[in-house]
């Protein structure tokens, strides 16, 4: 005697029918699909199920698995086995902003700092706009914790988009909301009793049902009838109406409607916070131009005589510009990491322990210098990328397909297949195709053609452009903002500076490999010779210390960096 669940006992039956297999009814059930039936049954069982003698009342049914399936384990059909169930990971893209990374040199240090971090599946910097886009799984790490580090490794991090708020947002019109309007009622006495308001209740609930999935509560003040209710499903006009001839002489009014505007859906929803970039200037610090000022005056020093002492003044200088580069370097070797940096750090230590105390100020000014042109070309680009992040919509007015209505939703609420309305002069949402409506769309921030393009009724439209005609425009969604012309442009640009050039790729691994050995090459120099005697020992800690300066490749350092950084704001803004 075996049990099979009763989905496989309807099966057996068809099975038994179809080959015309009839077994004598004993009375004991109305169609011989009892166990015992189904165990005396003179037919054959499908391949896949044998049978199983249950040790409990469950019913129970095993089949068997093909050789060609990862596991040969045994699965139970009504009692599934939660252990080999895999979790379902949910990694998203969270969007950080790190006033830290001041260039490209910054974005190894920013990877070592976030790709060791369990769940974190790739990282993404735009020094250009300050940005740090993280895929993770947001069920592992946080934004939070990813924010964190990024503090602790001193780059000031702020999150800009958190991966699990557009994971977990509404996307659409939401259905659980409530708003409440109020109703004016007039009728012959002008009173409204506990009788006159059951029967407008009866009247409102009979129209839109018992249930409170439409209307939630209604109730009576001073001669008013509020009505609390879902403005997904009904309209205050259709309340309204329902309410008239609920008594002889009844007649309502709406005097204040709660969804009149479209915007209830906008406080109840989660919204995620789109990418922006503030417009930024750059300019040189004080430091660094105070740095630059005492760095020129100390060359006088090498006229001699009462101007040698003039020559001190580059400390000076060295005191003003150092402390830039000393920030970072120290942030990275904190980690066991050399960049150029720490390059420019121990040529100007060994400059000033050679008593070059020029040559330490020239490094020190020159290296800021082109910190500051590199920030300045990436402040340009930042403005250039700002101008196309302004183009995207924040709002979409969209219609419901319940009521009609006009629901007013944040850009990136809007799911594609819905129905959008475009006003004359508003922002087009998303990429779309218009369903109702003729007029011209001004295309110039997206195509630099000026002059407005006519869509009709099938035309294409981008998100971001503007309805610059006279006629409304009904247009059916085909992709989500995210996905949109421009959102495509824009990560094309921040790709683009996130992937560093061959040259600057190229620099920063040979200077993985080229610090290190130059320090240990100079390490060596300055302390074996002293085990021969103190006169070899003081020659080759000399020849040590020129070692540092002379192998720091100053012009490919500076130029590397700045040339690559304003060839990609000048293609920005193009």
């Amino acid at each position: 005697n075996f049990f099979l669940p009763p989905g496989l006992r309807a099966s057996m039956r068809s099975f038994r029918n179809s080959f015309a297999v009839r077994e004598e009814n004993d009375g004991c059930c109305e169609d011989g699909a009892c166990n015992d039936h189904l165990a005396n049954s003179n037919f054959f069982l499908p391949p896949g199920v044998m049978p199983f003698k249950a040790e409990s009342s469950r019913s129970i049914s095993v089949r068997r698995l093909n050789s060609s399936l990862k596991s040969s384990r045994t699965l139970l059909a009504d009692t599934p086995n939660e252990e080999d169930e895999e979790p379902i990971s949910r990694i998203g893209r969270s969007h950080f902003t790190a006033k830290g990374i001041c260039c490209s040199s910054e974005i190894p240090m920013v990877k070592s700092i976030l790709i060791p971090i369990k769940g974190v599946d790739n990282v993404k910097v735009s020094p250009a706009t300050k940005a740090v886009y993280v895929d993770h799984d947001i069920d592992i790490v946080s934004a939070s914790d990813i924010c964190r580090e990024l503090d602790e490794g001193g780059f000031s991090a702020t999150i800009i988009k958190d991966a699990a708020v557009e994971i977990t947002q509404k996307i659409g019109i939401p259905l659980d909301v409530t708003v409440v309007s109020v109703f004016d009622v007039t009728n012959e006495d002008g009173n409204i009793d506990a009788l006159k308001e059951e029967k407008i209740r009866a009247s409102i609930m009979s129209t839109f049902g018992e249930d409170g999935r439409k209307v939630v509560k209604v109730s009576q003040e001073r001669n008013s009838i509020i009505v609390e209710y879902n403005p997904y499903y009904v309209t205050a006009s259709q309340i309204a109406q329902s309410m008239d001839g609920a008594f002889e002489g009844c007649v309502a009014t709406i005097k204040s409607d709660g969804s009149e505007d479209g915007r209830w859906a906008l406080e109840a929803m989660k919204l995620g916070v789109q990418d922006t970039i503030e417009l930024q200037q750059s300019s040189v610090s004080w430091p660094v131009i105070m740095s630059g000022i005492f760095c020129a005056l100390s060359f006088l020093g090498y006229i001699g005589g009462n101007w040698e002492y003039l020559k001190y003044l580059a400390l000076v200088s060295v005191a003003l510009g150092i402390p830039f580069v000393a920030i970072k370097a120290f942030r990275t070797l904190r980690r066991f990491k050399f960049d150029v940096n720490v390059l420019i750090l121990f040529a100007v230590i060994g400059a000033i322990s050679l008593q070059d105390y020029v040559e330490a100020a020239v490094l020190t000014f020159l290296f800021d210098i082109s910190e500051y042109l590199e920030a300045l070309a990436m402040t340009r680009a930042r403005n250039a990328l700002s101008t196309i992040v302004n183009v995207r919509p924040e709002e979409a007015h969209l219609i419901n397909p319940i009521t009609k209505e006009t629901v007013v939703l944040p850009a990136t609420a809007v799911k594609v297949g819905s129905i959008v309305s475009v006003r004359t002069g508003d922002k087009i949402p998303c990429d779309g195709v218009v369903m109702e409506g003729e007029s011209t769309v001004d295309e110039s921030n997206l195509t630099g053609e000026s002059r407005p393009v006519k869509k009709v009724v099938g035309s294409l439209v981008s998100g971001g452009t503007i309805n610059s005609g006279n006629t409304p425009l009904k247009i059916r969604t085909t992709a989500t903002t995210n996905n949109s012309a421009i959102a495509k442009l824009l990560r094309i640009v921040e790709e683009a500076q996130s992937n560093r050039s061959r040259t600057e790729a190229i620099v920063d691994s040979v200077a993985q490999i080229y610090t290190p050995l130059v320090v240990l090459l100079a390490i060596c120099m300055c302390s074996f010779p002293w085990i021969v005697s103190s006169e070899v020992g003081r020659y080759w800690f000399k020849n040590g210390l020129i070692l540092l300066v002379v192998a720091c490749p100053c012009a490919l350092i500076i130029s590397t960096p700045v040339t690559y950084v304003a060839g990609l704001a000048a293609c920005a803004q193009k």
